[in-house]
């Protein structure tokens, strides 16, 4: 695991948080809470690395990968409430909004900043309990796709 990717993606994060409060986002659940956020962050952020590991293992190059990763996160990200609420959606992207990681991670994120409207009651579970679900994304991704970076860059070392 490189560990300098986990501190690019932290420089990332903090980087976001300090425009996020020049633009206006504030800490309104305390201090602590902010610093709670980043743990979720960071660990999605894990998991994303080993994904990106084990694709960067089957592709053979550059340009594959970034074409790849690009094809796999714009609709990642699109396709959650990261930039309109999933209520608004018609039925059949709502649900895939509100079981997709990353509504639930920007929502646990709004949650612990004090920045989020609470879910709607009918919200699937992750808008619900946006830090658990959080977590459980990010423990079931590093559990799949860490085993496979592991096998797929052995298996590209030995060729």
């Amino acid at each position: 695991m490189d560990v300098s990717s986990l501190i690019h993606s932290s420089i990332g994060i903090v980087v976001m948080a300090v425009t996020g409060l020049l633009i206006g986002w504030r800490m309104r659940e305390g201090f602590g809470n902010a610093l709670l956020a980043l743990g979720p962050q960071l660990l999605f952020g894990f998991s994303m690395i080993w994904f990106g590991i084990w694709v960067g293992s089957l592709m053979r190059s550059v340009e594959a990968v970034q074409g790849f990763m690009f094809t796999v996160m714009f609709p990642l990200t699109f396709v959650a409430n990261t930039f309109a609420p999933t209520q608004d959606m018609p039925s059949w992207l709502r649900v895939i909004a509100e079981w997709n990681p990353v509504s639930a991670l920007t929502q646990a994120c709004r949650d612990l900043w004090g920045n989020g409207t609470p879910a709607l009651a009918d919200a699937a579970f992750p808008l619900q309990h946006p830090e658990i679900a959080s977590v459980l994304w990010s423990i079931i991704f590093t559990l799949v796709f860490a085993p496979l970076a592991m096998a797929a860059f052995q298996r590209r070392s030995r060729d």
